[in-house]
């Protein structure tokens, strides 16, 4: 059976099956040093799936360290150190590599982490891979389960922008590629939302009824969406497509607190699953990186 078949989930199951292993279902490593844990967060962006050689390089690498960045912001660490996994085809120019460096090292400078090095290869297309490490006080860390009953369902921003840019550039407005790398890992949230009683968090790479539908899952509750956080949608059928794609970043997490400063999403309520505004129980599998036919930003297992 080929692996389009199978689909992303099944395929994450099988690969953990193999190592007999559970599937930790986070999006960083937890690795327990005591009194503090090291997250590892690593991520992957190919040409051709997630950018295109033709756009600009200092945004491209912006955008590699940025993916990486939250990943470490949902779980309240603080990121250190980054390496990176380089390969290049042998007729890429030299300029290009230092753009993209470039972008890099200004995105690294910004948050004050270490850029320690990693690896280069050639390869018939570019594919960049990053690995953040970074650090969480036990108990204070965020994890993807802990939602209970009762809890308030909050986002950290408004969601649209990002995803209108992929739906129009792959319409033909090439120019929105730099509105589709231009996302902000939620750092800056990390000093409020350690205040603000959370129970369980994600960044929102695949979409929002994907990343509901893991707190739900995760947590053993069920979600009911109360309230429309998407944009200026023109109708339904485009705020639930909105819904069903990825690449904002925005982090959606649970507390049992009224919290004025996010946007209310819904409520955390018995059960398993989520629920949509309209009262149906939609597709949460969001982007499926081995079944979904729309290129867009997303990420890996």
């Amino acid at each position: 059976m080929e692996i389009k078949d199978v689909g992303e989930r099944r395929l994450i199951e099988s690969i953990w099956d193999v190592f007999k292993v559970r599937n930790e279902d986070e999006d960083v490593h937890f690795y327990d040093q005591g009194s503090n844990y090291l997250l590892f967060a690593i991520d992957t962006i190919n040409e051709g799936f997630h950018f295109e050689k033709s756009w600009n390089p200092e945004l491209i690498g912006k955008f590699l360290v940025d993916i990486n960045l939250s990943d470490i912001a949902s779980k309240n660490g603080k990121p250190l150190e980054m390496m990176v996994s380089f390969s290049f085809p042998r007729t890429l120019e030299e300029k290009w590599v230092r753009s993209l460096v470039k972008g890099m090292r200004d995105e690294l400078v910004k948050y004050n982490v270490k850029f320690s090095g990693g690896d280069l290869k050639e390869a018939k297309r570019i594919s960049l891979t990053g690995l953040i490490i970074g650090t969480a006080k036990k108990g204070s860390e965020f994890r993807r389960s802990g939602a209970r009953p009762g809890d308030l369902v909050y986002a950290s921003s408004k969601i649209g922008k990002n995803e209108r840019a992929i739906l129009e550039y792959y319409d033909g407005v090439k120019e929105k590629s730099r509105e589709i790398l231009d996302i902000n890992p939620r750092l800056d949230l990390l000093g409020s939302l350690s205040r603000s009683g959370v129970t369980s968090c994600i960044d929102n790479s695949d979409g929002v009824y994907k990343s509901l539908g893991l707190l739900s899952r995760l947590s053993g509750v069920r979600i009911k969406i109360e309230h429309d956080i998407s944009e200026n949608p023109s109708n339904e059928r485009e705020r639930v497509l909105l819904y069903s794609m990825g690449g904002g970043y925005e982090l959606f997490f649970t507390s049992p607190l009224k919290l004025s400063r996010y946007h209310l999403v819904g409520r955390v309520i018995k059960g398993r699953g989520v629920v949509d505004l309209n009262g149906k129980s939609p597709d949460y599998s969001g982007y499926d990186h081995f079944r979904s036919k729309l290129k867009h930003f997303h990420k890996n297992p």
